[in-house]
């Protein structure tokens, strides 16, 4: 079956597995073009933010090809992470990329699997995140709980998303540009005009920061806030799990 016949649908999440396979090879590129360079900055800025009490072993859930776990082990020389992905191929390319800048070594696991159910124990990491992948997640608020459950007391979830900007021209401009010129560069760029008219409409649809945030008080996390980037062209999603007494 082509990549021209193929729906994506997060409800249906081997579709979304399938379109992340076909888009692997060219999603650090692709992203590069698209956010017209910025996204380097972004995931600088969700290191920072995830890094507040030097954590010691990040989870990177829908870590991709590992831009975030591998900024986060540059930014702190002595942590450790486990990059958690359900998207074989793009863990393929994380352990590459790891192998490359010779972290291999800070990297205690790459798990194949889905970020609703982590298989890892309790209280378990210093920090999440997430970058780019919640929009994918079928369920957002189980996705949220987990994370509460394996992390450590006193511990850091940060997501970074792609959102709506909250001024109408700013809006207006970025829903063109969403409609209109990412799927032209996803083709272009990756060969696959499906998968990036997809990942498009899902930032449209994106839930709102604030909802996340809601789903963060929900399942235990302390305070919550939200951090725009850009104008909200991008934003970070933050809650705190509070420390034992």
């Amino acid at each position: 079956m082509t990549s021209d016949k193929i729906t994506y649908d997060k409800s249906s999440p081997e579709t979304i597995q399938k379109m992340f396979s076909s888009v692997a090879p060219c999603y650090d590129k692709a992203n590069g073009y698209l956010s017209l360079g910025l996204y380097k900055w972004w995931n600088k800025q969700l290191v920072l933010t995830a890094s507040k009490s030097d954590p010691q072993l990040l989870l990177d859930l829908c870590a991709g090809t590992g831009d975030i776990a591998i900024t986060f082990l540059k930014h702190l020389n002595n942590s450790k992470a486990i990059l958690l992905d359900f998207c074989q191929d793009m863990l393929d390319l994380a352990k590459i990329k790891a192998s490359k800048n010779d972290l291999d070594h800070q990297i205690n696991d790459f798990i194949c699997a889905d970020a609703q159910s982590i298989p890892l124990q309790n209280d378990l990491v210093d920090a999440i995140t997430i970058a780019y992948g919640i929009r994918n997640v079928r369920d957002p608020l189980k996705c949220v709980q987990e994370a509460f459950r394996v992390l450590k007391p006193g511990g850091r979830l940060a997501i970074l998303e792609l959102t709506r900007p909250s001024n109408p021209f700013m809006r207006f401009g970025h829903r063109v540009y969403l409609k209109g010129v990412v799927p032209v560069l996803g083709k272009w760029v990756a060969s696959d005009k499906n998968a990036y008219a997809y990942l498009s409409k899902s930032i449209g649809a994106f839930i709102a920061p604030s909802v996340i945030t809601q789903f963060m008080k929900q399942s235990g996390f302390t305070k919550t806030k939200i951090i725009p980037l850009m104008g909200g062209v991008a934003s970070i999603i933050v809650g705190d799990k509070e420390p034992t007494a």
